[in-house]
């Protein structure tokens, strides 16, 4: 991994990433290495897994206060050693790191920003611009996973984003079903204005026209009346 996150990553890394509801405790942090010592044990000869080969890393979007303060408490040093990434030193079996998603830096880390229940419409597109020309089956099958979470927590976020600035091909396609709605609800709009029209033409009554426009586009009453509402006083 070639930027800030993987900079202490090593041949073995154990990864323990916490949704934006879920808690980042010194128990939390014991329990990873005790998955990074087991995964060291388990080798299939002595020490085939170097314990200074191996490195620990824990993600979460907010900052995880009360774990740093017991981690200071019980003489462990903690540094920020990039924005956002805190290294945790002393008498600690693996190097370890904790990343604070929500502070990290926009330009260099949109992937992990955007995996919020609160994600910045800022890092969405950032993300979207950074992972346009990525092709290979293996770079859109991680894009597509990133977005499903992401989009699954911020439905009305990518919305205004796609409304406002169009979208990559990544996108497109994990939205295909909304648009496809979209593009359906738009043209049964033109054609119940077209029909509205025509029936104010011919000079009939509401009545008459909703239960046209309930006939012709198999509506329910309540849609017909909605459409009425919308475009028939923009005839009269």
């Amino acid at each position: 991994m070639k930027n800030e996150i993987g900079h202490i990553m090593r041949k073995y890394n154990v990864l323990e990433y916490k949704g934006p509801g879920d808690e980042l405790s010194i128990d939390t942090l014991y329990k990873t290495l005790g998955y990074a010592c087991l995964y060291k044990g388990y080798g299939k000869t002595i020490n085939e897994i170097p314990a200074d080969e191996l490195t620990v890393s824990l993600f979460r979007e907010a900052y995880p206060q009360k774990l740093f303060w017991e981690l200071e408490r019980k003489g462990y040093v903690l540094e920020e050693k990039y924005p956002g990434i805190y290294y945790v030193s002393g008498n600690i079996l693996f190097p370890v790191q904790i990343v604070v998603s929500s502070r990290l830096n926009r330009s260099r880390h949109s992937s992990l920003r955007i995996l919020s229940e609160n994600a910045d419409i800022e890092d969405i597109r950032k993300f979207l611009e950074q992972t346009e020309n990525m092709k290979t089956p293996r770079e859109r099958n991680n894009i597509d996973a990133v977005l499903q979470a992401s989009v699954s927590a911020n439905y009305e976020i990518y919305q205004k984003v796609r409304r406002a600035n169009g979208m990559c091909e990544a996108l497109r396609e994990l939205m295909k079903d909304e648009i496809e709605q979209d593009v359906a609800r738009g043209e049964a709009r033109g054609e119940a204005r077209g029909i509205i029209d025509t029936c104010y033409d011919l000079g009939l009554k509401e009545d008459a026209i909703l239960e046209r426009l309930q006939k012709k586009l198999n509506i329910s009453l309540k849609t017909a009346q909605e459409y009425l509402k919308t475009f028939g006083k923009q005839m009269i």
